[in-house]
């Protein structure tokens, strides 16, 4: 069987610095290694995931067999410093240190230094993250919204009717100040979305409090979302709104039966899409909606040093090509609703309103190994139909507007957005 490259790597290397370091932790390194990295088969297996865990990688390819490096391929410096500094802080750190984090916490800074979606994934975080990316996408059915010159800097903005929330008790206007025992102080938007997603069925902690109250914890379970990844939020005078939470297996389905639904009432003059706070979804489903407007051409392809690229065409004909197309899109607008965002306005197909989307355009892949432990590590970058790197830069809007918080439960920013298409499409 044979070892990874890292593996192999870092065993060469501890063997050739066993005589610079004091026996236990030559020894301890050595076997650690073997355990975390050595003894898993070769599992560079095809597909994987983008925008963890909500986005689905395309088909990688089956990669050939691991070569095992030489002396000269190992960094034998770097691993000498690592073996002396490892036993520095067995031998002198105020607390007794436990083996086995020591050198999970390595890996981990190994991988999560790299950028912010490759890491070191525990054996119970692989586990929850594989009933996620396999399932739907699993919400807790609020939306939250930053807030000043209080002790907590986010609010619950609003709850949704029957979600996993109403039922825990939540309610518009609390305070929210953690998650699952971590602060939001410090947290953007987004990553306070990506927190309170997770798999089915699993619970997530918020620590809440009403205006003047005390704080306390409410645990909810999170749970798929019924009809509600797609919503009909206005129909004012022939534009349909359409308010995509996220991009599930389902979504093109929900798309495509409201806009159905509509024309079967009222003429229909354009479709606005609202992705904000939108953080992306399956991969799959963003083309898949794609290809309800567009009607042919390039949708998204992927680009990696190691991996063959994956182009995404439009498969005509597209149900609605010749309507006119809105997209709504904020800072926290991510991923494949970035790659919807991308095509159409490369293609000229919709015009884009909003601010600058969030900019997370990666592919991630998973590689199991030993001990129900994983790697999950970002192997090629998502590219619009006219070559734009999503990845750090995001999709600047056709018409600049600035997302404005909800104020007297009125949406000023979508009411604009319309106004805008109207305007842009001239309809009357």
């Amino acid at each position: 069987m044979k070892k990874n490259w890292l593996a192999s790597g870092l065993l060469l290397a501890c063997s050739a610095v066993l005589h610079a370091a004091p026996a236990p932790a030559a020894k301890l390194v050595e076997k650690s290694v073997a355990n975390a990295l050595g003894d898993a088969p070769e599992l560079d297996q095809p597909g994987g995931f983008d925008d963890m865990p909500l986005d689905d990688m395309p088909n990688a390819g089956q990669s050939g067999p691991a070569s095992v490096p030489s002396y000269d391929d190992v960094p034998v410096d770097a691993i000498r410093r690592f073996v002396s500094i490892y036993e520095k802080v067995k031998a002198n750190y105020v607390e007794p240190v436990d083996d086995n984090e020591l050198f999970e916490n390595a890996l981990h800074g190994l991988l999560s230094k790299l950028d912010p979606y490759s890491d070191y994934l525990d054996a119970k975080t692989y586990e929850a993250l594989l009933d996620f990316t396999e399932g739907e996408v699993a919400q807790t059915g609020l939306t939250i919204r930053p807030l000043s010159g209080a002790d907590a800097n986010w609010q619950i903005d609003q709850v949704d009717s029957g979600s996993p929330a109403a039922r825990a008790g939540l309610q518009e206007g609390m305070l929210l100040y953690r998650i699952d025992g971590k602060s939001t102080r410090n947290l953007s938007q987004h990553d306070i979305e990506q927190l309170l997603r997770g798999a089915v069925g699993t619970t997530v902690e918020l620590s809440v409090a009403e205006q003047g109250k005390h704080s306390h914890t409410v645990r909810v379970i999170r749970a798929t979302p019924e009809d509600n990844a797609v919503k009909v939020i206005a129909q004012p005078n022939g534009i349909l709104v359409l308010k995509v939470s996220a991009f599930q297996s389902q979504t093109a389905s929900q798309i495509n039966q409201a806009i159905e639904t509509y024309q079967k009432t009222a003429p229909l003059q354009a479709v606005l899409l609202d992705l904000r706070d939108n953080p992306g979804g399956l991969l799959s489903a963003a083309v898949e909606v794609a290809n309800l407007f567009l009607n042919q051409g390039l949708i998204v392809y992927t680009k990696g040093r190691g991996e063959p690229e994956q182009r995404y065409q439009a498969l005509p004909p597209a149900r609605y090509a010749q309507l006119p197309v809105g997209i709504l899109v904020n800072h926290y607008s991510a991923s494949a609703a970035e790659v919807l965002a991308g095509a159409f306005q490369d293609h000229q197909r919709a015009v884009v309103i909003g601010e600058t989307s969030y900019g997370k355009g990666s592919v991630q892949k998973l590689w199991p190994i030993a001990d129900g432990y994983a790697i999950k590590l970002t192997v090629a970058r998502y590219y619009t139909p006219k070559g734009r790197l999503i990845e750090g830069k995001g999709i600047q809007p056709d018409i600049l507007i600035k997302d404005q918080p909800f104020a007297n439960q009125i949406d000023n920013t979508l009411d604009s957005s319309i106004g805008l298409l109207r305007k842009y499409y001239q309809l009357p």
